[in-house]
């Protein structure tokens, strides 16, 4: 158990067995729970950078069990190299495509969705130079998915003083 509580606290998550004490206590306990399937956890992953990262994903489930409710969601991506350029998938579950504000720049896409029920946000910086001319987007059940091209920094000559 020792391991496990040094691992969290690594990753700054503080006390897990008081926050796993109280999410379960909210599963099983008194009937003054609200009703429905409720989820809650974390996951775990070592992003493109070689950083690792832990996030909380779930359903509300009371003031008392999560943290802080934001108002702005900041939705799970991933980015990949796929041939000669990079995959951008986005989960957006809830929305519409035309809710779904979508941009790139060179080193970097930002995803936003902003309407009464939903609120996204998400910047990514992409691990190669992308052409940005080159975008293509599709939305399908929750998901989008973003191709880019990379483009080959040229070359630049440095004279040496």
């Amino acid at each position: 158990m020792k391991e496990w509580d040094e691992m969290f606290r690594r990753f700054g998550l503080g006390d897990m067995n008081d926050r796993m004490d109280r999410m379960l206590k909210g599963f099983l306990g008194s009937e003054e729970s609200a009703p429905g399937a409720k989820v809650w956890g974390y996951t775990m992953y070592r992003g493109p950078d070689g950083v690792p990262h832990v996030r909380e994903f779930g359903t509300d489930m009371g003031e008392d069990v999560l943290p802080e409710k934001k108002e702005v969601r900041e939705p799970f991506a991933d980015v990949t190299h796929e041939g000669d350029g990079l995959r951008i998938v986005v989960e957006l579950p809830g929305v519409s495509k035309e809710d779904i504000d979508l941009q790139t720049t060179e080193k970097s896409i930002t995803v936003s969705v902003d309407t009464e029920g939903r609120k996204y946000h998400k910047t990514l910086r992409l691990p190669a130079e992308v052409d940005a001319d080159s975008a293509r987007a599709e939305y399908n059940n929750g998901i989008l998915e973003v191709l880019l091209k990379t483009v080959e920094p040229a070359p630049k000559r440095i004279n040496i003083l």
